[in-house]
């Protein structure tokens, strides 16, 4: 009885063991390499299932590090409908300052108390929401969509009738019609004004205070419509690619990132599996495993350290790093990382059939039990 009770219980435990491959406790990154050698290991009834998502992984060497040392650049300028930028036309709400040489009772005033007494403070005239303005003696002239020199041309023209030769002189004295939204990690958010100097992008961000210290400028978002463009400006300020610094046009929007949203993910095999928020910046595969604290020593396969992210064309993209020796690091330090990338180091073989065994040692612990309380 005793002989027949132990071996049927080795028999139970060599079957949940081989069955126990597929479903061991943790993660395992199954490649065909992999798979085929814990199949010798274990014998064929172990083999791998088949991945839920097809892949490839791609090795990682001298000769093809140079393809994918760095990002993948989505900013550019082509197709997002960019029109130079002209002279300052007028809008709704603008106000204009008029002053007819000669006739300074054409410009409204308001008494103001200062230290020296009652001052007078000139005033502006504002365009109506009809899209005209009023001027003494000629009345309403359509102003919407003029240059101010041509609004200059067209009073002169009016006031020929009322006054010889005028001497007319017009500036705007608030630029209400035209502004951009400033939103996300920038000191200010808000509206800015677009004025008769172009807006470029740089002039916004400076306008609302720069950018916070959690600000990501590799991924900017502007809003124009119902066009939406990524911008690197990193490219733009610490590279000094102008072209990206683009003109701005009234009811833009330029949104700012958190950078906590720019993360690499450390997983498996590593001393602190953790989350890595990426600095400005380039940041290498290198210099995220030493932050984690390198591969573990006594469980890790430095052979098999995958880089994982989504192409595309939406499906995964696994690159494939043999780490086992050192100098495979410089390769490493060349591998650029990107945001949302996933790393994973591999446990080794003996590390992963451990874990298998410990889901069956509480088996083996009341099976001892019972045949000390049943006497087998």
């Amino acid at each position: 009885m005793t002989e027949r009770f132990k071996l049927g219980l080795l028999a139970v435990l060599l079957t949940g063991v081989l069955a126990g491959c597929g479903t061991a406790p943790g993660m395992y990154m199954a490649t065909p390499a992999s798979a085929q050698a814990r199949s010798t290991w274990f014998g064929s009834r172990t083999s791998e299932p088949e991945p839920g998502i097809d892949f490839s992984p791609i090795r990682l060497g001298v000769d093809n590090m140079a393809k994918y040392s760095l990002p993948s650049d989505t900013s550019s300028t082509a197709g997002f409908g960019v029109t130079p930028a002209g002279p300052y036309r007028l809008g709704l709400q603008d106000v204009l300052r008029i002053n007819v040489w000669g006739h300074p009772d054409f410009l409204p005033t308001l008494s103001a108390v200062s230290s020296g007494g009652v001052a007078s403070v000139p005033l502006g005239r504002t365009i109506n929401e009809d899209g005209t303005l009023f001027f003494p003696l000629v009345g309403t002239l359509p102003a919407v969509g003029l240059t101010v020199a041509e609004f200059r041309v067209a009073l002169t023209k009016a006031l020929t009738k009322y006054i010889k030769d005028p001497q007319v002189d017009v500036d705007i004295a608030a630029f209400r019609s035209q502004r951009v939204f400033m939103a996300g990690e920038v000191k200010v958010p808000g509206v800015v004004p677009i004025t008769d100097i172009a807006l470029k992008i740089t002039d916004a961000v400076a306008a609302a205070g720069g950018t916070t210290p959690d600000a990501d400028l590799g991924v900017v978002q502007l809003t124009r419509g119902a066009q939406s463009f990524t911008i690197d400006l990193n490219r733009l300020y610490f590279g000094g690619e102008m072209a990206l610094n683009l003109t701005l046009q009234h009811g833009d929007i330029l949104t700012v990132p958190d950078r906590q949203a720019r993360k690499v993910f450390l997983l498996g095999e590593v001393m602190q599996p953790k989350s890595y928020v990426l600095r400005r910046g380039r940041v290498s595969l290198a210099e995220v495993l030493s932050d984690a604290g390198g591969p573990n020593p006594l469980s890790a396969n430095a052979g098999e350290v995958f880089v994982m992210r989504l192409g595309t064309d939406g499906k995964p993209l696994v690159f494939q790093l043999d780490a086992r020796e050192p100098v495979a690091l410089l390769l490493a330090d060349r591998f650029d990382v990107q945001s949302r990338d996933l790393i994973y180091v591999n446990p080794t073989g003996i590390t992963h059939t451990v874990r298998i065994m410990n889901q069956y040692l509480p088996l083996l612990q009341g099976a001892s039990s019972v045949k000390q309380v049943g006497g087998f």
